[in-house]
């Protein structure tokens, strides 16, 4: 066989499968890929020592093959069997009382928030909210850190919060999460219709407590022989500011009347100032009662003026000097 026919050769290397490639001298095919070298046979048997050696390396890739494939098979049976066997172990925890795998399948059923409460504190628009456990349970989900409120601050009367359960292996929630309307938060007197009822009276009962003192020993003279006083109006002043003194201001006035011994009737003027007023969760107002505002005027008789008392003699002037004094306030009521 001569060279140019052996280069005609598909000479596959049985070690790596590359392509093989014949040296000059035609002696030998050599791997370019992992060396390996076959003597070239030039009386004619090189081909079918070729295919001899390829047929060897054939036979033993099928055989690898063969033992690799064994093993994967084993190897899936064994992973089966262990499968097998946990799925068991499992299924009989299912049916076993108080199991983990009993409570997982089968959870308890609860309704968390029989036992939840929600603590509003503070005032309105700044109010805050906290979880208080009701009663007593032995249940694992009664602890107030397993429950979650949003929002927890800034809360105002009548806004709404939300109460989110965390669910816990064995259990299930219905509901996971409640709604609760806050209430119960102090709120500014930001208008006189806030007051009302026993609010209302305790306010005038202490204006009025003022101007008797006041009038007192003007109505027990021989200078007059009757007083009546009845309200005139509330001015609600409320500052807009977070950094005020007092949040609000309230002037109680009244229109005084009293009768003269000639029968003429004297009208004045009083004002009695409150602040800071706040109506709590319990309703009862709270405020700074302070004291009647005004100037020392005098009550005549005749000529001459023979007492004082502090007021106005003019609605209209009580009312321009009661503007005046609260700069940086404005009038609501």
């Amino acid at each position: 066989m001569d060279q140019e026919k052996l280069k005609t050769f598909s000479l596959i290397c049985p070690s790596c499968g590359g392509k093989m490639v014949l040296s000059e001298d035609g002696e030998k095919a050599v791997c370019p890929y992992c060396g390996h070298t076959m003597l070239i046979d030039k009386d004619g048997g090189a081909e079918e020592e070729y295919k001899r050696r390829m047929a060897e390396a054939l036979a033993e890739e099928d055989i690898k093959d063969l033992q690799q494939k064994r093993q994967r098979i084993r190897r899936l049976k064994g992973w089966l069997i262990a499968l097998c066997v946990i799925a068991v172990i499992l299924l009989i925890n299912v049916f076993i009382p108080d199991s983990p795998m009993h409570k997982l399948v089968f959870p308890e059923t609860a309704d968390p928030f029989a036992i939840v409460n929600v603590r509003f504190s503070g005032m309105s628009g700044v109010g805050k909210a906290e979880v208080q456990l009701t009663g007593s349970s032995d249940a694992e989900y009664a602890d107030a850190k397993r429950f979650d409120i949003t929002p927890k601050t800034g809360l105002s009367n009548g806004d709404t919060v939300t109460v989110k359960a965390k669910v816990l292996p064995g259990w299930r929630f219905e509901p996971a999460e409640k709604q609760f309307t806050v209430e119960g938060l102090t709120e500014w007197v930001v208008s006189t219709d806030q007051l009302t009822g026993d609010n209302l009276a305790s306010v005038h009962a202490h204006t009025e407590n003022l101007i008797r003192k006041d009038w007192e020993e003007i109505v027990s003279s021989s200078l007059a022989k009757d007083m009546t006083f009845t309200p005139y109006r509330m001015y609600l002043f409320i500052s807009d500011s977070e950094n005020v003194y007092e949040k609000n201001v309230l002037y109680d006035t009244y229109e005084v009347k009293v009768t003269r011994e000639d029968g003429s009737v004297f009208k004045s003027y009083e004002a009695c100032r409150y602040a800071d007023l706040k109506i709590p969760a319990d309703g009862v107002l709270t405020a700074s009662f302070e004291s009647l505002q005004g100037f020392n005027l005098g009550y005549s008789y005749g000529f001459s003026y023979v007492h004082s008392f502090s007021g106005w003699t003019d609605a209209a002037k009580m009312e321009a000097d009661l503007r005046h004094a609260r700069d940086g306030y404005r009038l609501t009521d």
